[in-house]
């Protein structure tokens, strides 16, 4: 089988099985995390190796070694499942399950789509992610996707549903895949059945370890599933297992996407002023996710507001509760145990203002702290109530996905770390944060904006808003440099974001490595 797909060869489609059974269930059920995310879109990652030798090796250890860890993770098989006669979805396993895996070949620029200084087409990427089936009363939890790049490396695409998998689950999932691949010895392949999980990476499935104090948030959330899908379609079956997209993309052709990376330096020069900017007995929680989202907002921001028309600004983020539940859930938890935090509303005024990171920051540091005072149970009917409340914008919602935390760029099946590690997405609104590759405690952003120029605006923003947190020297040289590398980014259609998006520090600028 052979079809193409821009500069994609789909070679294969096949199915890979559990190569035996290692957990005895038929169904497993959703708790109250889980159905939160029952009909939001899925969510894609690709993982990008440099590997110059033959591929077929390659995808014959990963079919192999995927056989194997699905028999840890045997309902990644399995259907999630809504039948007319179900009070609520459940996932259903049976002995015929199996993973879809496409075999693919690109003949595209492999460096210039794993590189962090490269602004491209949103929708190239797409076309690494495999999807989801999904109808009204069932849908597959996981694909997966293997292309190779001849000569150059291969990519690996997994889609995942949200109803199964938060993101540490999918980081569980991808390293206990590539302990299994890394440790499979070619010369006896029948060693592969006595490779085991280490206790870390083993999963745990048992649902019975998330209780509701209150006995109300899966009706809650049910409810709040069926009239999402009744106000967007009212004609529609509002029991069904399909994408409730809020706001659906307009010209997603034209939407491009680069990765900034924020280094250790760069993330402790906004802290600092920050803090001086605060008043003495101002307490904030002033992590590198709090002051990272701060600084990628306000740059977001004042590079929409340019074209785009609009008073207030909404965003949000989820938080692991695995360690906040009371007992804690074990480490290594499968499924979902993250939610969103309340909604925070700031006048646009106060976001481009001088003080935008300090109001933007100020608005996540109580966020945080309330979900440390209040709890998962006790405050997530007041946190729907704020999203239901929201008046309309044509931004939406600015939200997080992924988290440092992860460290995605540990995932390696034998042949190196990832040369780059993405979140596909083609929402704008979608702030993607994932671990440093040169692993120097930094911190990647993804990001898409609608048009070329709006993602050019946000790239001179995010040093111009830096530059004003250094030294008058350092600030000359950088406009300069800035203001070159824009000359570059417009003669250019493969376009260089070179040091804009590398996060250099004062004293790299200084010395001219860049």
């Amino acid at each position: 089988m052979e079809t193409t797909q821009n500069s994609i060869k789909i070679v294969e489609v096949t199915q890979v099985s559990p190569s035996k059974s290692i957990h005895d269930y038929n169904t497993l059920h959703l708790t109250c995390f889980d159905l939160s995310f029952a009909t939001l879109l899925p969510v894609d990652h690709l993982f990008f190796y440099e590997f110059s030798g033959s591929t077929s090796e390659i995808i014959h250890k990963l079919k192999c070694s995927l056989s194997l860890t699905l028999c840890y993770y045997r309902a990644l098989a399995g259907h999630l499942t809504w039948g007319l006669s179900d009070s609520k979805p459940y996932v259903l396993c049976s002995q015929t399950d199996s993973v879809s895996v496409v075999i693919a070949e690109s003949h595209a620029d492999f460096y210039k789509l794993s590189s962090i200084d490269k602004i491209i087409n949103a929708m190239e990427l797409r076309s690494y992610a495999p999807s989801l089936q999904i109808s009204d009363e069932s849908a597959t939890i996981i694909s997966l996707q293997i292309t190779s790049f001849p000569g150059f490396g291969f990519c690996i695409g997994i889609t995942t549903h949200h109803a199964i998998l938060d993101g540490k689950s999918t980081a569980i999932l991808m390293k206990s895949w590539a302990y299994l691949c890394k440790n499979l010895c070619k010369e006896n392949e029948n060693y592969l059945l006595d490779l085991v999980l280490p206790a870390h990476l083993k999963p745990c499935l048992d649902r019975t370890l998330i209780k509701d104090p209150t006995g109300k948030r899966e009706k809650l959330y049910l409810d709040w599933m069926l009239n999402s899908a009744a106000k967007i379609n009212p004609e529609a079956n509002p029991r069904s297992l399909k994408v409730v997209d809020t706001k659906p993309l307009k010209g997603v052709k034209e939407h491009v996407r680069a990765t900034f990376h924020f280094s250790r330096q760069d993330i402790n020069k906004v802290r600092e002023n920050i803090t001086s900017k605060l008043n003495f007995d101002d307490d904030l929680h002033l992590s590198s996710f709090s002051v990272t989202y701060a600084h990628a907002i306000v740059c977001y921001i004042k590079a929409k507001a340019v074209e785009t028309n609009f008073r207030k600004v909404n965003f949000t983020f989820v938080s692991d509760h695995r360690s906040r539940l009371v007992p804690p859930l074990p480490v290594n938890y499968f499924g979902n145990c993250v939610a969103p935090s309340k909604l925070m509303i700031v006048e646009k005024k106060d976001v481009v203002g001088e003080e935008g990171h300090v109001n933007v920051v100020k608005n996540i540091s109580d966020s945080i702290k309330s979900l440390k005072k209040y709890g998962y149970f006790e405050s997530a009917e007041e946190v729907m109530n704020t999203f239901s409340k929201m008046e309309p914008s044509p931004l939406g919602v600015i939200a997080v996905a992924g988290s440092p935390k992860f460290e995605l760029y540990e995932v390696d099946f034998g042949w190196g770390r990832p040369r780059k590690v993405d979140m596909e997405t083609t929402k704008p609104s979608c702030i993607c944060m994932i671990d440093s590759r040169d692993q120097s405690g930094g911190i990647e952003i993804g990001l898409v904006m609608e048009n070329q120029a709006q993602l050019q605006a946000f790239a001179s923003l995010f040093i111009n808003e830096f530059i004003a947190f250094i030294g008058d020297v350092s600030r000359i040289i950088i406009e300069l440099i800035t203001n070159i590398t824009l000359v570059v980014m417009e003669a250019h259609d493969g376009i260089d974001v070179i040091g804009v998006s590398r996060g250099l520090n004062e004293e790299q600028w200084l010395k001219g490595r860049w």
